[in-house]
Protein backbone atom coordinates (compact mmCIF):
# COMPACT_ATOMS: atom_id res chain seq x y z
CA UNK A 1 0.00 0.00 0.00
CA UNK A 2 2.89 2.37 0.81
CA UNK A 3 4.38 1.54 -2.67
CA UNK A 4 0.61 2.34 -4.54
CA UNK A 5 0.74 5.75 -2.53
CA UNK A 6 3.95 6.82 -3.29
CA UNK A 7 3.45 5.87 -6.80
CA UNK A 8 0.27 8.12 -6.59
CA UNK A 9 1.99 10.91 -5.43
CA UNK A 10 4.83 10.87 -7.83
CA UNK A 11 5.39 14.04 -9.55
CA UNK A 12 5.06 12.87 -13.26
CA UNK A 13 2.07 11.05 -12.49
CA UNK A 14 0.20 13.36 -10.70
CA UNK A 15 1.06 16.00 -13.41
CA UNK A 16 -0.74 13.17 -15.98
CA UNK A 17 -3.93 12.91 -13.58
CA UNK A 18 -4.42 16.57 -13.35
CA UNK A 19 -4.11 16.76 -16.99
CA UNK A 20 -6.77 14.41 -17.35
CA UNK A 21 -8.96 16.03 -14.66
CA UNK A 22 -8.72 19.48 -16.38
CA UNK A 23 -8.51 18.79 -20.36
CA UNK A 24 -8.75 16.00 -22.34
CA UNK A 25 -5.58 13.23 -22.24
CA UNK A 26 -5.57 10.64 -24.82
CA UNK A 27 -3.14 7.79 -25.37
CA UNK A 28 -0.56 9.54 -27.66
CA UNK A 29 -0.39 13.05 -25.52
CA UNK A 30 1.83 10.67 -22.96
CA UNK A 31 4.70 11.32 -25.03
CA UNK A 32 4.49 14.93 -24.43
CA UNK A 33 5.43 13.81 -20.71
CA UNK A 34 8.18 12.46 -18.51
CA UNK A 35 6.88 8.95 -17.51
CA UNK A 36 8.36 7.32 -14.12
CA UNK A 37 11.20 5.31 -14.09
CA UNK A 38 10.99 1.72 -15.36
CA UNK A 39 6.92 2.63 -16.67
CA UNK A 40 5.78 1.97 -20.40
CA UNK A 41 3.23 4.14 -22.39
CA UNK A 42 1.26 1.17 -22.17
CA UNK A 43 1.71 0.83 -18.26
CA UNK A 44 1.00 4.31 -17.57
CA UNK A 45 -1.96 4.27 -19.19
CA UNK A 46 -3.43 1.37 -18.05
CA UNK A 47 -2.96 2.74 -14.47
CA UNK A 48 -4.48 5.94 -15.38
CA UNK A 49 -7.60 4.05 -17.01
CA UNK A 50 -7.80 1.91 -13.73
CA UNK A 51 -7.77 4.87 -11.05
CA UNK A 52 -10.49 6.96 -13.10
CA UNK A 53 -12.99 3.99 -13.50
CA UNK A 54 -13.12 3.65 -10.23
CA UNK A 55 -14.98 6.68 -10.45
CA UNK A 56 -16.53 6.44 -13.81
CA UNK A 57 -20.31 7.33 -14.48
CA UNK A 58 -21.95 4.30 -16.25
CA UNK A 59 -23.67 5.27 -19.33
CA UNK A 60 -27.40 3.30 -18.47
CA UNK A 61 -27.21 -0.09 -19.87
CA UNK A 62 -29.01 -1.80 -22.83
CA UNK A 63 -29.40 -5.72 -23.75
CA UNK A 64 -27.33 -5.96 -26.76
CA UNK A 65 -23.98 -4.19 -25.47
CA UNK A 66 -21.09 -6.72 -24.42
CA UNK A 67 -18.96 -4.37 -23.17
CA UNK A 68 -19.49 -0.79 -20.50
CA UNK A 69 -19.89 2.76 -21.50
CA UNK A 70 -18.84 5.04 -18.76
CA UNK A 71 -17.71 8.67 -18.22
CA UNK A 72 -15.99 10.32 -15.28
CA UNK A 73 -17.24 13.55 -14.04
CA UNK A 74 -14.09 15.04 -14.25
CA UNK A 75 -13.40 19.53 -12.62
CA UNK A 76 -13.13 20.50 -16.16
CA UNK A 77 -16.65 18.46 -17.49
CA UNK A 78 -18.03 19.44 -14.68
CA UNK A 79 -17.65 23.41 -14.62
CA UNK A 80 -17.80 23.60 -18.99
CA UNK A 81 -21.27 22.17 -18.65
CA UNK A 82 -22.75 23.82 -15.73
CA UNK A 83 -21.55 27.42 -17.78
CA UNK A 84 -23.46 25.87 -20.86
CA UNK A 85 -26.33 25.08 -18.45
CA UNK A 86 -26.46 28.63 -17.01
CA UNK A 87 -25.86 30.51 -19.99
CA UNK A 88 -29.00 28.60 -21.81
CA UNK A 89 -31.38 28.79 -19.48
CA UNK A 90 -34.99 30.33 -19.18
CA UNK A 91 -34.54 33.63 -18.48
CA UNK A 92 -30.62 34.06 -19.09
CA UNK A 93 -29.47 37.52 -20.49
CA UNK A 94 -28.58 35.57 -23.80
CA UNK A 95 -32.05 33.88 -23.52
CA UNK A 96 -34.16 37.45 -23.12
CA UNK A 97 -31.74 38.81 -25.62
CA UNK A 98 -33.08 36.02 -28.00
CA UNK A 99 -36.25 36.14 -27.08
CA UNK A 100 -36.45 39.64 -28.48
CA UNK A 101 -34.13 39.65 -31.27
CA UNK A 102 -34.87 36.18 -33.16
CA UNK A 103 -35.95 37.61 -36.07
CA UNK A 104 -32.83 39.08 -36.90
CA UNK A 105 -30.20 37.96 -40.00
CA UNK A 106 -27.39 38.12 -37.20
CA UNK A 107 -29.53 35.48 -35.47
CA UNK A 108 -31.22 33.32 -37.28
CA UNK A 109 -28.27 32.40 -39.65
CA UNK A 110 -27.19 29.98 -36.63
CA UNK A 111 -30.22 27.94 -37.20
CA UNK A 112 -29.43 28.03 -40.93
CA UNK A 113 -25.43 27.56 -40.36
CA UNK A 114 -26.78 24.53 -37.81
CA UNK A 115 -28.90 22.89 -40.92
CA UNK A 116 -25.93 23.27 -42.97
CA UNK A 117 -23.49 21.40 -41.15
CA UNK A 118 -26.80 18.75 -40.19
CA UNK A 119 -27.11 18.74 -44.16
CA UNK A 120 -23.55 18.10 -44.58
CA UNK A 121 -23.02 15.15 -41.79
CA UNK A 122 -25.82 13.01 -43.97
CA UNK A 123 -23.73 13.71 -46.91
CA UNK A 124 -25.47 16.59 -48.66
CA UNK A 125 -23.85 19.55 -49.48
CA UNK A 126 -26.36 22.46 -49.60
CA UNK A 127 -25.94 26.12 -51.14
CA UNK A 128 -25.84 28.40 -48.01
CA UNK A 129 -27.48 31.19 -50.14
CA UNK A 130 -30.32 28.54 -51.32
CA UNK A 131 -30.98 27.67 -48.06
CA UNK A 132 -31.18 31.56 -46.67
CA UNK A 133 -33.54 32.04 -50.28
CA UNK A 134 -35.97 28.85 -48.53
CA UNK A 135 -35.39 30.11 -44.87
CA UNK A 136 -36.73 33.59 -45.65
CA UNK A 137 -40.11 31.99 -47.77
CA UNK A 138 -38.36 31.25 -51.70
CA UNK A 139 -40.96 28.21 -52.73
CA UNK A 140 -38.83 24.76 -53.12
CA UNK A 141 -38.08 23.33 -56.47
CA UNK A 142 -36.25 19.99 -55.88
CA UNK A 143 -36.24 16.94 -53.27
CA UNK A 144 -33.62 19.06 -51.52
CA UNK A 145 -35.36 22.49 -51.04
CA UNK A 146 -38.36 20.40 -49.82
CA UNK A 147 -35.92 19.04 -46.93
CA UNK A 148 -34.75 22.34 -46.15
CA UNK A 149 -38.14 23.48 -46.21
CA UNK A 150 -39.78 20.64 -43.93
CA UNK A 151 -36.60 21.32 -41.76
CA UNK A 152 -37.72 24.71 -41.12
CA UNK A 153 -41.26 24.37 -40.28
CA UNK A 154 -40.31 21.18 -37.93
CA UNK A 155 -37.93 23.96 -35.89
CA UNK A 156 -40.54 26.55 -35.80
CA UNK A 157 -42.48 23.61 -34.41
CA UNK A 158 -40.57 22.34 -31.18
CA UNK A 159 -41.86 24.52 -28.48
CA UNK A 160 -45.27 22.77 -29.05
CA UNK A 161 -43.24 19.34 -29.42
CA UNK A 162 -41.61 19.82 -26.45
CA UNK A 163 -44.92 19.67 -24.19
CA UNK A 164 -44.97 15.90 -25.59
CA UNK A 165 -43.29 12.81 -23.82
CA UNK A 166 -40.42 12.19 -25.86
CA UNK A 167 -42.03 8.06 -27.47
CA UNK A 168 -41.37 6.34 -30.75
CA UNK A 169 -44.23 8.05 -32.19
CA UNK A 170 -42.58 11.89 -32.08
CA UNK A 171 -39.60 11.00 -33.45
CA UNK A 172 -41.22 8.78 -36.23
CA UNK A 173 -42.89 12.26 -36.23
CA UNK A 174 -40.31 14.22 -36.65
CA UNK A 175 -38.78 11.36 -39.64
CA UNK A 176 -41.76 11.33 -41.81
CA UNK A 177 -42.36 14.99 -41.60
CA UNK A 178 -38.75 15.79 -43.00
CA UNK A 179 -39.45 13.59 -45.83
CA UNK A 180 -42.92 14.57 -46.39
CA UNK A 181 -42.52 15.80 -50.37
CA UNK A 182 -38.91 14.58 -50.70
CA UNK A 183 -38.27 12.05 -52.96
CA UNK A 184 -35.37 10.08 -50.83
CA UNK A 185 -33.97 8.32 -53.71
CA UNK A 186 -32.60 11.65 -54.77
CA UNK A 187 -30.76 12.25 -51.48
CA UNK A 188 -27.01 10.67 -51.02
CA UNK A 189 -26.54 7.76 -48.24
CA UNK A 190 -24.58 9.08 -45.56
CA UNK A 191 -21.32 7.02 -44.54
CA UNK A 192 -21.22 5.49 -41.15
CA UNK A 193 -17.98 5.88 -39.18
CA UNK A 194 -16.76 2.92 -38.86
CA UNK A 195 -17.46 1.49 -34.74
CA UNK A 196 -16.08 -1.01 -32.47
CA UNK A 197 -17.94 -4.46 -32.87
CA UNK A 198 -18.60 -4.54 -29.42
CA UNK A 199 -20.74 -0.98 -29.09
CA UNK A 200 -23.52 -0.70 -31.84
CA UNK A 201 -27.12 -2.41 -30.89
CA UNK A 202 -28.49 -4.20 -34.29
CA UNK A 203 -31.65 -2.68 -34.23
CA UNK A 204 -33.69 0.17 -34.65
CA UNK A 205 -35.60 -1.01 -31.89
CA UNK A 206 -33.39 -1.01 -29.19
CA UNK A 207 -32.13 2.53 -30.44
CA UNK A 208 -35.19 3.69 -29.86
CA UNK A 209 -35.88 2.41 -26.74
CA UNK A 210 -32.23 3.66 -25.30
CA UNK A 211 -32.84 7.54 -26.78
CA UNK A 212 -36.08 7.48 -24.83
CA UNK A 213 -34.39 5.97 -21.88
CA UNK A 214 -32.04 8.91 -22.29
CA UNK A 215 -34.72 11.43 -22.66
CA UNK A 216 -36.06 10.37 -19.38
CA UNK A 217 -35.16 13.04 -16.75
CA UNK A 218 -35.76 10.71 -13.60
CA UNK A 219 -33.65 8.29 -14.81
CA UNK A 220 -30.09 7.63 -13.92
CA UNK A 221 -27.30 8.90 -12.09
CA UNK A 222 -27.51 12.92 -11.38
CA UNK A 223 -24.02 13.47 -12.40
CA UNK A 224 -25.05 12.97 -16.18
CA UNK A 225 -27.09 16.13 -16.38
CA UNK A 226 -29.04 17.34 -18.95
CA UNK A 227 -26.54 18.95 -21.31
CA UNK A 228 -24.55 15.72 -21.01
CA UNK A 229 -27.59 13.72 -22.30
CA UNK A 230 -28.29 15.69 -25.28
CA UNK A 231 -25.14 15.25 -26.43
CA UNK A 232 -25.54 11.32 -25.70
CA UNK A 233 -29.18 11.11 -27.51
CA UNK A 234 -27.40 13.14 -30.79
CA UNK A 235 -24.69 10.94 -30.39
CA UNK A 236 -27.05 8.26 -31.39
CA UNK A 237 -28.71 9.48 -34.38
CA UNK A 238 -24.85 10.48 -35.47
CA UNK A 239 -23.40 7.08 -35.25
CA UNK A 240 -26.20 5.04 -35.96
CA UNK A 241 -29.37 4.41 -38.69
CA UNK A 242 -31.68 4.72 -35.80
CA UNK A 243 -34.35 6.03 -38.58
CA UNK A 244 -33.91 4.85 -42.88
CA UNK A 245 -32.27 8.60 -43.45
CA UNK A 246 -31.96 11.71 -42.63
CA UNK A 247 -30.79 10.71 -38.57
CA UNK A 248 -28.71 13.50 -37.99
CA UNK A 249 -31.22 15.91 -38.51
CA UNK A 250 -34.18 14.29 -36.78
CA UNK A 251 -31.04 14.62 -33.85
CA UNK A 252 -30.63 17.89 -34.45
CA UNK A 253 -34.35 18.20 -33.90
CA UNK A 254 -34.79 16.35 -31.23
CA UNK A 255 -32.32 18.07 -29.64
CA UNK A 256 -34.17 21.35 -29.22
CA UNK A 257 -37.52 19.37 -28.24
CA UNK A 258 -35.06 18.71 -25.24
CA UNK A 259 -33.37 21.81 -24.81
CA UNK A 260 -36.75 23.50 -24.84
CA UNK A 261 -38.55 20.72 -22.90
CA UNK A 262 -35.79 21.07 -20.11
CA UNK A 263 -35.47 24.66 -20.06
CA UNK A 264 -32.19 25.13 -22.02
CA UNK A 265 -33.92 27.11 -24.85
CA UNK A 266 -30.65 28.71 -25.81
CA UNK A 267 -29.07 25.30 -26.83
CA UNK A 268 -31.71 25.57 -29.67
CA UNK A 269 -29.66 28.18 -31.46
CA UNK A 270 -25.86 26.15 -31.97
CA UNK A 271 -24.90 24.32 -34.55
CA UNK A 272 -24.72 20.86 -33.08
CA UNK A 273 -21.78 18.40 -34.13
CA UNK A 274 -18.74 19.11 -35.55
CA UNK A 275 -16.69 17.89 -39.46
CA UNK A 276 -13.07 19.30 -39.45
CA UNK A 277 -13.79 19.31 -43.79
CA UNK A 278 -16.26 22.18 -43.21
CA UNK A 279 -13.56 24.46 -42.08
CA UNK A 280 -14.35 27.08 -39.64
CA UNK A 281 -12.46 24.47 -37.29
CA UNK A 282 -12.50 25.31 -33.57
CA UNK A 283 -10.17 22.08 -33.27
CA UNK A 284 -8.04 20.68 -35.44
CA UNK A 285 -9.11 17.67 -37.75
CA UNK A 286 -6.08 15.48 -36.70
CA UNK A 287 -7.02 16.40 -32.82
CA UNK A 288 -11.02 15.89 -33.65
CA UNK A 289 -9.81 12.43 -35.53
CA UNK A 290 -7.53 11.16 -32.31
CA UNK A 291 -10.43 11.80 -29.98
CA UNK A 292 -13.27 9.85 -32.34
CA UNK A 293 -10.49 6.95 -32.18
CA UNK A 294 -10.43 6.85 -27.95
CA UNK A 295 -14.22 6.93 -27.44
CA UNK A 296 -14.85 4.32 -30.42
CA UNK A 297 -12.79 1.65 -29.72
CA UNK A 298 -12.26 -0.81 -26.55
CA UNK A 299 -9.05 -1.09 -25.16
CA UNK A 300 -10.25 -3.32 -22.67
CA UNK A 301 -11.73 -0.76 -19.99
CA UNK A 302 -15.09 -0.37 -21.79
CA UNK A 303 -15.74 2.89 -24.10
CA UNK A 304 -14.86 6.15 -22.36
CA UNK A 305 -16.85 8.65 -23.65
CA UNK A 306 -15.59 11.76 -21.34
CA UNK A 307 -13.50 13.40 -24.25
CA UNK A 308 -16.09 13.15 -26.60
CA UNK A 309 -18.55 15.06 -23.94
CA UNK A 310 -15.59 17.21 -23.17
CA UNK A 311 -14.85 18.00 -26.69
CA UNK A 312 -18.56 18.57 -27.71
CA UNK A 313 -19.33 20.68 -24.42
CA UNK A 314 -16.34 22.84 -25.56
CA UNK A 315 -16.92 23.27 -29.18
CA UNK A 316 -21.37 24.30 -27.46
CA UNK A 317 -19.55 26.87 -25.32
CA UNK A 318 -17.92 28.26 -28.77
CA UNK A 319 -20.61 28.16 -30.68
CA UNK A 320 -22.56 30.29 -27.72
CA UNK A 321 -19.68 32.44 -27.67
CA UNK A 322 -20.62 33.39 -31.42
CA UNK A 323 -24.25 34.00 -30.29
CA UNK A 324 -23.28 36.11 -27.78
CA UNK A 325 -21.36 38.18 -30.14
CA UNK A 326 -23.59 38.07 -32.77
CA UNK A 327 -26.14 39.55 -30.08
CA UNK A 328 -24.15 42.36 -28.87
CA UNK A 329 -23.36 43.78 -32.05
CA UNK A 330 -27.33 43.24 -32.55
CA UNK A 331 -28.18 45.30 -29.34
CA UNK A 332 -25.61 47.94 -30.88
CA UNK A 333 -27.55 48.27 -34.02
CA UNK A 334 -31.18 48.50 -32.49
CA UNK A 335 -29.78 51.56 -30.68
CA UNK A 336 -28.13 53.45 -34.02
CA UNK A 337 -31.83 52.21 -35.27
CA UNK A 338 -33.52 54.12 -32.44
CA UNK A 339 -31.32 57.06 -32.50
CA UNK A 340 -31.19 57.09 -36.56
CA UNK A 341 -35.44 56.37 -37.10
CA UNK A 342 -37.16 59.15 -34.89
CA UNK A 343 -40.59 57.24 -35.04
CA UNK A 344 -41.90 54.95 -32.93
CA UNK A 345 -40.44 51.10 -34.24
CA UNK A 346 -41.43 48.01 -32.09
CA UNK A 347 -38.62 45.47 -31.83
CA UNK A 348 -39.91 43.08 -34.79
CA UNK A 349 -39.48 46.28 -36.70
CA UNK A 350 -36.20 46.76 -36.10
CA UNK A 351 -35.17 42.90 -36.92
CA UNK A 352 -36.73 44.38 -40.45
CA UNK A 353 -34.66 47.36 -40.57
CA UNK A 354 -31.76 45.35 -39.18
CA UNK A 355 -31.85 42.60 -42.09
CA UNK A 356 -32.00 45.49 -44.83
CA UNK A 357 -28.66 46.75 -42.82
CA UNK A 358 -27.24 43.29 -44.09
CA UNK A 359 -28.89 42.91 -46.93
CA UNK A 360 -29.77 46.26 -48.18
CA UNK A 361 -31.55 45.11 -51.59
CA UNK A 362 -33.43 42.12 -50.19
CA UNK A 363 -36.99 40.96 -50.59
CA UNK A 364 -39.05 41.39 -47.18
CA UNK A 365 -41.79 38.74 -47.18
CA UNK A 366 -44.52 38.90 -44.34
CA UNK A 367 -45.13 34.59 -43.99
CA UNK A 368 -41.27 33.95 -42.55
CA UNK A 369 -41.32 37.35 -40.49
CA UNK A 370 -44.76 35.90 -38.70
CA UNK A 371 -42.87 31.98 -38.46
CA UNK A 372 -39.76 33.87 -36.99
CA UNK A 373 -41.50 35.65 -34.36
CA UNK A 374 -44.54 33.37 -34.02
CA UNK A 375 -47.20 35.84 -34.46
CA UNK A 376 -50.53 36.24 -36.28
CA UNK A 377 -50.57 36.86 -40.05
CA UNK A 378 -52.25 40.25 -39.37
CA UNK A 379 -49.60 41.52 -37.11
CA UNK A 380 -47.06 40.40 -38.78
CA UNK A 381 -48.97 42.51 -42.25
CA UNK A 382 -49.09 45.53 -39.84
CA UNK A 383 -45.33 45.50 -38.79
CA UNK A 384 -44.47 45.99 -42.83
CA UNK A 385 -46.93 47.99 -43.29
CA UNK A 386 -46.27 50.65 -40.42
CA UNK A 387 -42.68 50.80 -42.00
CA UNK A 388 -44.47 51.23 -45.41
CA UNK A 389 -46.08 54.49 -44.15
CA UNK A 390 -43.42 55.90 -42.43
CA UNK A 391 -41.82 56.05 -45.65
CA UNK A 392 -38.99 53.10 -44.89
CA UNK A 393 -40.71 50.63 -47.17
CA UNK A 394 -41.59 49.89 -50.73
CA UNK A 395 -44.72 47.46 -51.30
CA UNK A 396 -44.73 45.25 -53.91
CA UNK A 397 -47.27 42.38 -55.36
CA UNK A 398 -46.19 39.08 -55.76
CA UNK A 399 -49.41 37.31 -56.83
CA UNK A 400 -52.00 37.56 -54.10
CA UNK A 401 -48.85 38.16 -51.33
CA UNK A 402 -47.28 41.36 -51.04
CA UNK A 403 -43.19 41.74 -50.89
CA UNK A 404 -41.50 44.71 -49.35
CA UNK A 405 -38.22 46.58 -50.46
CA UNK A 406 -36.03 48.83 -48.74
CA UNK A 407 -37.70 52.66 -50.22
CA UNK A 408 -34.62 54.29 -52.09
CA UNK A 409 -34.12 57.31 -49.74
CA UNK A 410 -33.82 54.73 -47.16
CA UNK A 411 -30.54 52.18 -49.02
CA UNK A 412 -27.86 54.67 -48.58
CA UNK A 413 -28.75 55.51 -44.88
CA UNK A 414 -29.06 51.54 -44.17
CA UNK A 415 -26.17 50.91 -46.18
CA UNK A 416 -23.80 53.81 -43.83
CA UNK A 417 -25.70 52.36 -41.08
CA UNK A 418 -25.11 48.81 -41.48
CA UNK A 419 -21.87 48.30 -42.86
CA UNK A 420 -19.40 49.14 -39.58
CA UNK A 421 -21.95 47.02 -37.50
CA UNK A 422 -22.00 43.87 -39.32
CA UNK A 423 -18.42 44.05 -40.82
CA UNK A 424 -17.05 44.31 -36.91
CA UNK A 425 -19.40 41.85 -35.69
CA UNK A 426 -18.14 39.62 -38.52
CA UNK A 427 -14.64 40.08 -37.88
CA UNK A 428 -15.23 39.25 -34.36
CA UNK A 429 -16.92 36.21 -34.89
CA UNK A 430 -13.99 35.11 -37.51
CA UNK A 431 -11.51 35.37 -34.53
CA UNK A 432 -13.74 33.74 -31.91
CA UNK A 433 -12.01 30.23 -31.05
CA UNK A 434 -11.96 27.59 -28.34
CA UNK A 435 -8.76 25.53 -27.66
CA UNK A 436 -9.14 22.35 -27.25
CA UNK A 437 -6.18 20.77 -25.17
Amino acid sequence: MDDIVDFMCHPAFYEMRTAVDVGILLFDDLDQFVLPEDYSKEDIWRILISIRKQAAVFIPEDPERETDMWMVTTSSLSFNSEMLEVRSKVESSLERSLREMRGSPFVTRFIERTLIGGLFAEGIVADEDRVHELFIGEAPVSSLDQLVTNYFRLSNECDNLARREVTHGLIENLYYGLIEGVNIAELPERTLAPLDPHLPPPQSQVLMDLVCQRAQESVDDMRFGPVLRIINITWFFRYFNVLPCLNVLVGLLLRNILALKWGLPVLCWLPEGFDPRLGDAPVDAVRHEAVFEHWSTDYGFGFDFTPYFELNVRLYLRELERLAVSITYLEQLNDQIERIFESHINPRQKSILAALCREPGAILRIAPHQRTFRIAYGTARADFLGLEREGYLVREQEGRAFAFRAHPKLQEKIVQLGAAVVDSAEATLAGTAVVVS
